[in-house]
């Protein structure tokens, strides 16, 4: 059985992690500065024997050795998603958190004889690369990140392979695009949220959506196939590479029309649009009756921008881990969809 250490375990990737490893029979201990939500210990009570939970900071040497004794493996996803606002004032608190973080797990994981030590790096390593078409290969293309959340990002992951190298420690990293899905929210520690999460979190409060437009190409992974991924890293032996970009290879274009049209499946009343002259084409593609009826002025959905961007390669994944997402792009709209419905609580 693993014992699998979750830091930042209150978080939307590490909660989603935490759920798979449980189902599937593994102890959790999740740290994190924050508790995890309340619903989240209610839906994981049939597992609650073998799950704990600390409050601690990856700042706190003391903190972090007790977290990681008595653990098989540690994922490392204690971080700071920074926009730019939080770039210009706190680049210090960023840098200490992504990389001083790091390198106190890696130093308590070595020190407690960790089995395998899984860092989630990031695609904004990849820099300007990310902007167009394509796909990038953990090989051939550069990483040279842009903004201090790829820069710490690619920081922390050569410091996770260096110091595991000189430590003893396995370590292995994944480069993870833009998630969605069930547990993601506003946090402290997290600025950017998806617009699939700000879209769910008005349906659940019974508001009406405008879109900005039709949603760009981007890389995308639904949550549970991305824990999926990561499970996967964590416990296979003797991996041929030490980075692996994890994606589900699929076109997210205009996903965020099939996201409302998924969720007023399963919210009756919830109402939708796509401003401006996109809306002649969202109704024409999906054949909804309510898109371009709220006549709104302003959306209320940020897209962090309207750039198509470059995929992730994952043929390395699928071919060393057998990795391959269980969910395609509308039976993950569905499966998240149903549970908003089940959970709008969250979004309190």
């Amino acid at each position: 059985m693993m014992r699998v250490l979750v830091t930042g375990g209150a978080g939307f990737v590490g909660l989603a992690l935490a759920q798979a490893l449980l189902e599937q029979g593994a102890e959790v201990h999740l740290f994190d500065s924050r508790p995890p939500p309340m619903l989240f210990l209610e839906t994981m009570r049939p597992h609650a024997a073998r799950l704990t939970v600390q409050q601690g900071s990856v700042g706190d040497e003391d903190s972090v050795g007790v977290a990681c004794q008595g653990v098989s493996h540690v994922f490392h996803g204690a971080a700071v998603t920074a926009g730019p606002r939080r770039e210009a004032s706190e680049p210090l608190n960023v840098f200490d958190v992504n990389v001083g973080g790091t390198i106190r797990v890696l130093r308590a994981a070595a020190d407690a004889g960790v089995k395998r030590f899984v860092y989630p790096s990031s695609l904004t390593v990849y820099g300007a690369e990310i902007e167009g078409d394509g796909l990038l290969e953990e090989a051939t293309t550069p990483a040279v990140p842009d903004t201090l959340y790829g820069i710490t990002k690619y920081a922390a992951e050569c410091t996770a392979l260096r110091l595991g190298a000189l430590w003893g420690l396995s370590v292995a990293t994944a480069r993870i695009g833009s998630v969605f899905g069930p547990w993601e929210g506003k946090s402290g520690a997290r600025d950017l949220v998806s617009p699939c999460a700000q879209v769910a979190a008005l349906a659940a409060q019974g508001k009406p959506v405008i879109l900005p437009g039709t949603y760009p190409r981007r890389e995308m992974i639904y949550a549970p196939d991305l824990a999926q991924g990561l499970i996967a890293l964590l416990a296979t032996q003797d991996l041929p590479h030490e980075r692996y970009n994890l994606s589900a290879n699929l076109d997210w274009s205009d996903t965020l029309v099939h996201w409302c049209t998924a969720l007023e499946q399963r919210l009756p009343g919830f109402r939708w649009e796509v401003s401006g002259s996109q809306a002649n084409i969202a109704q024409s593609n999906v054949g909804q009756s309510n898109v371009g009826q709220l006549n709104a002025a302003q959306p209320n959905i940020d897209y962090y921008g309207a750039t198509p961007r470059a995929g992730l390669d994952a043929t390395r994944a699928c071919t060393d881990l057998g990795f391959t997402p269980r969910f395609g792009r509308d039976a993950a709209l569905r499966h998240y969809a149903d549970w908003v419905a089940r959970h709008s609580s969250f979004f309190s």
